[in-house]
This record gives C-alpha cells, structure tokens and sequence, in this order.
C-alpha cells in the first residue's frame, strides 16, 4: 500500500510538472539575423561557442528544411511575413519599395505622411510607421489578448526592420545614421522614455571610434571561404576592402560617416544589443506587474550589410557571423542573469537567405551573371516602341515588377493585356531572365501550378504590384538601385528562400527536424504557445512535433 501511495504522489507531482511547463514563458525573444542563409548554420558548428547560435542546435529545437513561400525574398517582406505568417499578397509588403500610379511617385514599405521622427529630420520616405501593412502580428494579437497589458519592443538598426515585426500596437526603435542613436517617430510617442536618455546620454554609439574589425580566428580557420580583397568588393562608406576595416571618426565632422560605417561591421551588433538591453531593464520586460508575457524582437542588420559588400562566401562574411554568435552568447547569460533563460522563449530566424557572387560562381563553373537594369529597361521601351509606335511605355521597375503606363497605353486605344504580352516574349529571351508573369496571367490563375507559381502567386499584389514580374536565373543578380554590390538576394531559389528556424527553451522538443517547415509557420506556433489568437492573415500551421507535449 505504501508503495501504492508513492508511486500515485509521484505521478502526480509528474502531471504538475508537465502542466507548469506549458504555462506562457514570460518573456518571447525573436531574432531575426538579417540575411543569414541555412547553410551558414550547418556548415560551420565547429566554430560557434556553446553559448550562442550552438546552443539552438544541441539544446533547441530546429528545422532543416524551413523556407518562405513567397519568391520577393527582401528584407521588408521577410520582416512582415515573419511574425503574421502572412504572404505578401495579404500583407500588403510585396518589397522594400513599390510605384504608386495615381501619384506616380515612389512608396517606401513604412514610410507615412502623417507621422514624424522624434528628434531628427524626417525626410521624404523616411521610414516612421507600419500604415502600409494591412495584418496584425503575434505581438498584436498577445496585447489584444490581455488589454494591452504585454509589452511589445521591437529594435533594429534598419527602420523596416524594427517597424514590420513590431506590429500596429508594439513599440519600434530603429537606428539613425545621422546620430548614431537608436530612434522611434510620433506614432509610437511624443518624447522619449527616462531610460532611453540614460542609455544615449553616455553615447554608447562612439565606442567603437577608430577600432579595427579584423579577424576573429586564425586564418585556417578561414580556408573555405573565397578570402578577402576581392575584385567584387565593394569600399562601401569607405570601410576599404580588406582587413583590417578601421572605423574612423574622431572629428566631429566626420562622426556621422563613423555611424554610417558602424553598422557595416559586425560593431553594429553590439550597439544593437546594448539597446536591446537597455529596453528590457527599462520598459522591465518579462517582470511586468501585470504577470503577461512580454514579447522582444531584435533584427540584426550588420550580416545582410556584409554579404551584400563582400559576398556570403567571403572570409568578411564568415568572421560577421561567428561575432555574431559570440555577442549572442553574451546576450544570452545577459537574459538568464536578468530573468532565467527558463522563464524565456527565443527565436532564431532570417528574412531572407543570399545569392553567391556571380563572378565566384563563374570562377567554379556555374553559370551566372549580372543583369544590366538600365539596359533592360531601355531594350524593353525600344522594343515596346517598335511593335506600337509609342515611346515610353515603361513607367519603371521595382524589384521584381516593371509597371506599365496604363494612362499612355489608354489614351492610345492599345490592349493592356497585348502590351503586357509583348512585353513577357521579349523579357523571356533577355539573358539572365527565367520567367515572366504577367498581371493577366496573376489575375486570372492563367498559370501552370508548380511550385514556383505558388511562390510568384503569393508574392503578388493586384492593388499594389507592377505588371510583369519578372524571375532571374539562378545564379543571376539583379536588383534595383544598387548594381555595384558584389551580391544580393529577391530570388525564389532556395538560396534565398531558406533561412534557420530554431527554437529554444522549455517548451520546445530537443533535436534537428527532417520534415519541412514555412516560415509563416512560427507565427501560429508562438500564437499557440502564448495561447492567443492567430495573426489576422496568418497561413501557417503550428509546428506540434517541436513543442513539448
């Protein structure tokens, strides 16, 4: 009988045990590492510390084969589909930046006329506020939930970075490269709380004035990279084009092109971080008197910056990502001094993966290239010119859709649909071009459903989007505004479109995941461990075999 007993007090501290695990963590954590690829991950564990992104993999729970299902893989539709779960076609974010034909101006993704930067100039198309995005996020719906008793802090140094996963009703602060300091705009506030002017008043941004990036490790450590000083590189804000990248700046007249620089390097983390911190301590994130969870997402910008200048394959590239891994890890002892990391779930994402150097490609005998954007569109107009008679019939492009002056094509009594077919045959001939949809075909589901339909359909926005869109060659750059940098991503090829998903924490299963995972699944997934209801365009599944039963 006694043994009876026993075993029955044991079985239920057994079930109380197993109950208290599924309570809500107090604090959730999202990190969203700005353009680092899978293969970053899985190809270099040897190098990381246990402390940092080493950790996800032998304690967390994490998927090998997570990808978006989108094709714009931009920075801005990485950042909106990350915590909505919703593709660009109900987000409203089809890229960074889009056309507006009434106005005929340019639309950047978090730009809003009605609100202003808080202490600094706010510029046309600054970014100040999530207007453009038309869902709610998990932050969202945890305020929702509980009377808006959550905090939601959401801090990058890009503003879209900050702005998009914050939602419509957390609290974005993003960097300003005029003042080194972490901003937000009149939609969040109308002045700044005490502990942001105790954070900046000691300019945190200036440690790093004339400190050298240079290389963590020995160079063996390096040998599977393409190197440093490559021809592809690019001296970008005049950091130079090998080690070591002195960040200059002691002038005060030259202090803003130190700003500038700093969030190039892998410095930019650590400034990141230091904020980071400072709003948890301020805002007493995961303590709150309420007893809510409260919700943190932090973008990492500096890698996606240093892909794009040196390539991911460069040993610039590789020495980001292990700083990288190394300031988490201090960040990581940071939050289980300040709560218990057992009190604590965190996310490990990216927004988008990258695309090798073309010219590295070539080197190993792949085919790849750069499309010429100015000579594409030109070629196209003459060709447009020579089957109708009219000039000009390209009003522009936004990656990666060009827009058709439907007033011009109108007012000379052509077809819309012809002119949109004209232009598809000649785009599909155009070196480097893979595909070509037209806005005919998108409205009308005239397509072959394949994979790669599904991701151009999802992409897509019929009030917003342009009307052609247009798909690189794997391997091909092309990207708006910025042909000088050594690579770039917006593709739907997967190196693109897979990105880490990893979890952490008490209430996620151990261990690698074989089956295939969307991104847009992590919002329904922290939806469901918060116990609220799912972002409003939400299309994913929660992932039940990474969560403790």
């Amino acid at each position: 009988m006694r043994r009876l007993m026993c075993l029955l007090l044991l079985q239920l501290v057994f079930v109380s045990v197993s109950a208290a695990e599924r309570e809500a963590p107090k604090l959730v954590v999202v990190l969203i590492v700005d353009g680092l690829s899978q293969d970053f991950v899985t190809e270099t564990p040897d190098l990381l510390t246990r402390g940092g992104i080493r950790k996800f993999l032998e304690e967390g729970s994490w998927y090998a084969d997570a990808r978006y299902s989108h094709s714009t893989t931009f920075t801005a539709v990485g950042h909106a589909t990350i915590l909505t779960g919703a593709p660009p076609y109900k987000s409203g974010i089809v890229g960074n930046d889009w056309f507006n034909r009434e106005g005929k101006v340019e639309v950047y993704c978090v730009e809003d006329p009605d609100s202003r930067l808080l202490d600094e100039t706010t510029s046309a198309h600054t970014g100040t506020s999530p207007r453009n995005l038309k869902v709610t996020t998990v932050g969202d719906e945890l305020r929702l939930s509980n009377g808006m008793k959550s905090k939601v802090i959401s801090v990058s140094i890009k503003d879209r970075g900050a702005i998009l996963p914050g939602g419509k009703t957390g609290t974005a602060y993003f960097y300003s490269s005029s003042s080194g300091r972490f901003i937000t705009s009149s939609y969040y506030m109308e002045d700044y709380p005490k502990w942001w002017h105790m954070f900046l008043g000691g300019r945190p941004q200036d440690e790093w004035i004339g400190q050298n990036w240079e290389p963590l490790l020995e160079a063996a450590a390096y040998e599977a990279t393409s190197g440093t000083n490559q021809p592809t590189s690019v001296d970008y804000k005049g950091l130079g084009r090998v080690f070591p990248y002195r960040l200059k700046g002691h002038a005060e007249s030259d202090r803003s092109a130190y700003y500038s620089r700093l969030t190039r390097t892998p410095f930019g983390v650590d400034l990141t971080l230091e904020f980071a911190k400072a709003a948890i301590q301020g805002e007493n994130l995961g303590k709150n008197s309420a007893q809510v969870p409260d919700m943190l997402c932090i973008s990492l910008s500096p890698q996606d910056y240093v892909n794009h200048n040196f390539g991911p394959e460069s040993m610039e590239a590789l020495d980001a990502y292990l700083r990288l891994d190394r300031s988490l890890a201090e960040f990581f002892d940071y939050l289980d001094d300040w709560l218990g990391l057992e009190d604590v779930a965190l996310v490990l994402t990216a927004d988008h993966g990258f695309g090798n150097v073309p010219e590295y490609l070539e080197k190993l005998g792949v085919e790849a290239g750069r499309i010429d954007l100015d000579h594409l569109i030109s070629s196209l107009n003459e060709a447009l010119e020579q089957e109708f008679g009219a000039e000009g019939l390209v009003e522009g492009f936004f990656s990666p859709t060009f827009y058709l002056d439907w007033a011009r094509i109108d007012s000379l009594g052509l077809s819309r649909e012809k002119v949109e077919d004209v232009a598809a045959g000649f785009l599909r001939k155009y070196p480097g071009i893979s595909h070509v949809y037209t806005r005919s075909q998108l409205e009308e589901g005239e397509m072959l459903l394949t994979e790669l339909t599904g991701l151009v359909a999802r992409s897509w926005n019929a009030e917003i989007s342009g009307d052609l869109f247009v798909i690189q060659q794997s391997g091909w750059y092309l990207l708006k505004n910025t042909p000088d940098l050594a690579a770039t991503h917006g593709s739907p090829w997967t190196y693109d479109t897979t990105v880490p998903l990893m979890f952490l924490g008490q209430w996620f299963k151990p261990g690698k995941k074989g089956n295939a995972a969307r991104v847009e699944d992590l919002s329904a997934t922290l939806a469901y461990l918060l116990q609220v209801r799912s972002p409003s365009g939400c299309e994913g599944r929660v992932l039940l075999e990474s969560l403790v039963e």
